[in-house]
């Protein structure tokens, strides 16, 4: 599955993580965007990329970020 963010378009694949904290859903395991002081920054999904994920199964992830916080990947 090809997602677009921003100007960027990224190929999905089971193996790809996104997050999400409520405020934002963000792509965690690839970014093709530039790194801002040294930190590799990870793209957050817009409202209409949202509903293109939304059509997969989540599969959900362990991980120590707190409860408020969900790390998944998708079932394409």
């Amino acid at each position: 599955m090809k997602l677009k963010i921003k100007k960027h378009e990224y190929e999905i694949t089971p193996t790809d993580e996104f997050m999400d904290n409520g405020a934002c859903v963000q792509l965690l395991t690839q970014s093709k965007e530039a790194s801002v002081w040294g930190c590799r920054p990870t793209p957050v999904l817009s409202k209409k990329a949202i509903k293109e994920i939304a059509a997969f199964n989540r599969i959900q992830k362990e991980h120590k970020y707190g409860p408020t916080v969900t790390i998944f990947a998708l079932d394409v």
